[in-house]
């Protein structure tokens, strides 16, 4: 069986890929690959050993020596991912923050380098760039590159990294792939995109022209809500080979586990996207017409600033499962009342489960930025995040309906 058909669908692909097609001779091969604990590993005497180090065989296949160097399980997680990405490799880490520094390091982001930052970008990713890389001189640029202008924005100010997310939290503005990357190519820079939120199921950025992927896995990939990780997904082999030599160093290795649970919940990835979509254009819709609310932020309504770029670049009729609304009454107060109220769907600070799931950014993915910077961003005393689930739509539905009634 060939496990990386170039002619399978996506959904097929994701479902077989990960698995080992070879089959041992008498045992018989299992369709799920085993949790591999161990943390060494031995080989046939110490020349073969001597070959391992260098991480795969004469074959191509990958070679085990120690956990922080990989293991099985780490990498038939980063073949489904490449594989899912459309990339050249990908490398697991132990969080999506971890595969963001990795990347950004990748990219070559030191000393004097200048890096232009999508000012919409999770709270945590502007706090990794101003507290870790700009201390130690690297340029931080913030600029709204959700425009039509943003080409130009680039190109003006040259450079040497461009980050963005996919679909932007928690407003879910969409980016312009293709304009972004041209821009970035037209410069020189290394393009980092954030496709988090989007997932290739959505879309694939490297098919864009971006050089790096990253994603938490820890949301949409593993979906479950009982795992932590991150990944990277480069366009690249020498940026796969910067990535690899990132997580080895600062042993940023995703446990077998880990990455046993997050492959199992990759497999469902379509599936449950497709319900994550649906349910989340009629949450949307129902939303936008409740006399509680002030304003709903998603790609998938026509009022949606960037709607008719997202029908184009998204999947058809498919706008992801992350929406934004602000309250009537935009204050802090309102906004605790109405996640208190709050029956089925749950006041967790993640996104991506396959439970309905409500945040709070100025105490939550935004918390670091101040008053001025959560102006800045468009974020108000009565922004809510919704991240929705799988559940029954009619259930989500009655449960945000009472939440605002008690208001």
């Amino acid at each position: 069986m060939d496990q990386n058909n170039p002619t399978w669908n996506f959904e097929t692909l994701l479902v077989h890929s990960g698995r080992n097609a070879k089959r041992s001779a008498a045992t018989g091969t299992p369709t799920v690959p085993p949790i591999y604990a161990s943390t060494t590993y031995l080989h046939e005497n110490t020349e073969t050993l001597d070959q391992a180090f260098a991480g795969k065989t004469s074959e191509g296949d990958p070679t085990f020596v120690y956990a922080r160097q990989g293991n099985p399980n780490a990498a038939a997680l980063e073949q489904a991912l490449t594989l899912a990405e459309g990339g050249t490799g990908a490398v697991t880490f132990g969080s999506g923050m971890a595969a963001i520094h990795a990347a950004l390091l990748a990219a070559g982001l030191t000393p004097g380098a200048k890096i232009m930052v999508s000012r919409d970008v999770y709270g945590p990713t502007i706090g990794l760039l101003q507290k870790v890389f700009k201390v130690t001189g690297v340029e931080v640029v913030l600029a709204d590159l959700c425009t039509a202008e943003a080409a130009t924005i680039i190109q003006n100010a040259e450079p040497d990294v461009v980050f963005v997310e996919t679909i932007s939290n928690p407003l879910v503005k969409v980016i312009d792939l293709d304009a972004i990357s041209a821009a970035a190519q037209s410069v020189g820079a290394v393009s980092i995109i954030d496709n988090t939120f989007a997932t290739p199921y959505l879309v694939r950025p490297l098919e864009h022209g971006f050089d790096i992927v990253v994603h938490s896995t820890t949301k949409y990939i593993g979906g479950h809500g009982d795992s932590t990780g991150g990944a990277a997904i480069s366009s690249k082999n020498t940026l796969l080979d910067q990535l690899r030599a990132c997580a080895i160093l600062l042993g940023a290795m995703l446990s077998p586990f880990e990455c046993h649970l997050t492959l199992r919940g990759s497999r469902t990835l379509s599936l449950r996207m497709e319900r994550h979509c649906s349910n989340a254009l009629q949450a949307a819709r129902f939303l936008q017409q409740h006399p509680a609310v002030a304003r709903v932020y998603y790609p998938g309504l026509p009022t949606h600033p960037q709607h008719t770029l997202a029908s184009t670049l998204l999947s058809p009729e498919r706008y992801g499962g992350l929406l934004s609304f602000d309250l009537r009454d935009q204050s802090r107060a309102a906004a605790f009342r109405f996640m208190d109220n709050l029956q089925l769907c749950l006041p967790a600070t993640s996104l991506g489960d396959i439970f309905t799931l409500v945040s709070y950014p100025p105490i939550s993915s935004h918390r670091t930025l101040t008053r001025n910077e959560l102006n800045a961003a468009g974020i108000n005393d009565g922004c809510i995040r919704l991240s929705v689930g799988i559940e029954h739509i009619d259930d989500i539905l009655h449960d945000l309906d009472q939440a605002l009634n008690r208001l």
